[in-house]
Formats: structure tokens, C-alpha cells, sequence
């Protein structure tokens, strides 16, 4: 593995190393982690939705009374700044001490430029909005032939900011942010099993109430699956943070090790939705 201080002792070296191109890959990977997050959340949202309706009693069926948790526009903006970052990253990617001439500034430059001119961030959080634009304004007063300890250290306080700022959006605990709704969706829809339950008890239903409370413990489960990927969302970009600034301080800590918790956080994910599906149809 290339360590960070022999890149940046490395006159000569021409070809990315493992450690700053982590940076963009796991960008890459968080941008397909709150695909499924998200959409997890939405499954939930819009079944509490339909639980209100029907006992609304109302006979006008539309779009609008079944609104998801994260709105299409919402999550495409989240793919949007992910995507921006990882840009960024891979920028970072082809960095030497040295620089080689002009070009890798130039195109730091142009990044901050896009990202001045587009709405990135824009509607998500004002932390995460205001972070896109000192990020925007740092690349686009980036120096001349800037070597890459200068651009991370220059850079970093305002990635620092901004991936903060996405993780705050996030939610630090289960009453806040994203994760807040979520987990009050998710209140909503088991007070759902509940009255049914009470309903096939005052019946004496057995059967009934046996379903009712197998598929009360499986969305448990499913609750219990999202609220921890929404947590390890959050981590993970407190994660990517705190490997930037180690850069930009010189540490030996690669960015392939952000890279390879969130490959496996995602994985982890995936497999325990796959896992709780596959007990609710056998319980």
C-alpha cells in the first residue's frame, strides 16, 4: 500500500496513489448507500401514508396524500453532492507533491467553478449548501501549481464543513434529521399492528393474531435495519472527514480504509434487509 508521506516525498511519481483516490471511491459508494437508504425510508413512509388514508375515510385518491419520506428531487440532489465530491476525489487521485505544471489546479479551479454556477446542496440542508460554496470559492482562489499537501490543507476545512454538515443532515441520533423521520415513521406504522392486534384479540382470532404479530417483530427488524443504516450513513461521512484532515496533517491513514467501511457497511446493509425479508416469509 502507498502511505501518504512517500507520496508527498515522491518528486517523480506520476500514477494516483491507493490513499487519495480512496477518497472519490468511497464519495462513489455513499452515492449508491443512500440509494437504498433512502428508498428503505420511503417503503416505510409511504405505508404509514396508506394506513392514514384508509381510516381517513376519504374517497379522492391521489399522489399527493402518499408523500415519501425523501422526495425523488431530495435524493437526486444527495446523489448530486456525492457526486461533486467524489469529482473532487478524483481529482485528488492524480496529485503529486510537485504538481505537474498548471493542469491539476486548472482543473481544480474548473470544479469550483461548476460548483458556483450549479445548485448543489441547494434544498437539502443550509449547512450543506453554505459548505458547497466556501468549497467552491476555496478551488476557485486555488494557486498556481498548488502541490497536493497544499490543496488538501487549503481544502480541507471546508470539506470538513460540508461532510459535517451532511452527517448533522443525517441525524445525530434517532430524533433527529432524517433519521428522525424514520424513526416516527416507524412509530406510526407499528401503532398500526397494534390496533389491528387489539382488534383479532377482542375477536379471538389465533390465527389472525399470530400473523399480526409475526409481521409486527419482522418490521421491528426492518425499523431497527434502517435506523442502523442511517447511523452508519452519518459514520461514515464523519469517517471520510476525519480521513481528509489526517491527509491534509500528513497521517499515514489512507482514505482506503473510509473506502472499505463503507463497502462493507453497504454489503452489511443489503444483507440484513435480504435477511429480514427472508424471516418474515418463513415466520
Amino acid at each position: 500500500m502507498i502511505l501518504l508521506p512517500a507520496l508527498l516525498t515522491a518528486s517523480c511519481a506520476t500514477t494516483p496513489s491507493a490513499d487519495l483516490n480512496g477518497f472519490g471511491r468511497a464519495a462513489t459508494g455513499l452515492q449508491a448507500d443512500v440509494g437504498t437508504t433512502f428508498t428503505e425510508a420511503n417503503r416505510i413512509a409511504r405505508s404509514v401514508e396508506v394506513d392514514r388514508f384508509v381510516r381517513s375515510g376519504a374517497i379522492g385518491l391521489s399522489e399527493r396524500r402518499f408523500p415519501p419520506a425523501v422526495p425523488p428531487e431530495i435524493a437526486a440532489r444527495w446523489r448530486a453532492a456525492l457526486g461533486d465530491l467524489a469529482r473532487y476525489g478524483n481529482l485528488l487521485a492524480t496529485l503529486t507533491d510537485t504538481g505537474r505544471g498548471g493542469v491539476q489546479t486548472d482543473a481544480f479551479r474548473q470544479l469550483g467553478t461548476q460548483l458556483n454556477a450549479g445548485s448543489t446542496g441547494a434544498d437539502l440542508d443550509a449547512g450543506i449548501t453554505a459548505g458547497f460554496a466556501a468549497l467552491a470559492g476555496a478551488l476557485v482562489d486555488m494557486k498556481a501549481q498548488a502541490s497536493a499537501r497544499d490543496i488538501l490543507r487549503r481544502t480541507d476545512p471546508d470539506v470538513r464543513k460540508l461532510l459535517v454538515a451532511m452527517a448533522d443532515a443525517v441525524g445525530a441520533d434517532d430524533a433527529q434529521g432524517l433519521r428522525g423521520t424514520v424513526a416516527s415513521n416507524w412509530t406510526a406504522a407499528l401503532s398500526a399492528y397494534q390496533r389491528t392486534y387489539a382488534v383479532a384479540a377482542t375477536d379471538k382470532a389465533d390465527a389472525r393474531q399470530r400473523q399480526i404479530v409475526s409481521d409486527y417483530l419482522t418490521s421491528i427488524d426492518r425499523r431497527d435495519a434502517q435506523l442502523d443504516a442511517l447511523a452508519g450513513l452519518r459514520s461514515s461521512l464523519l469517517g471520510l472527514a476525519d480521513a481528509h484532515t489526517a491527509a491534509a496533517a500528513g497521517s499515514r491513514r489512507p482514505f482506503d480504509e473510509v473506502l472499505k467501511d463503507v463497502n462493507e457497511r453497504v454489503a452489511r446493509t443489503e444483507a440484513t434487509y435480504r435477511a429480514v425479508e427472508k424471516a418474515g416469509e418463513t415466520r
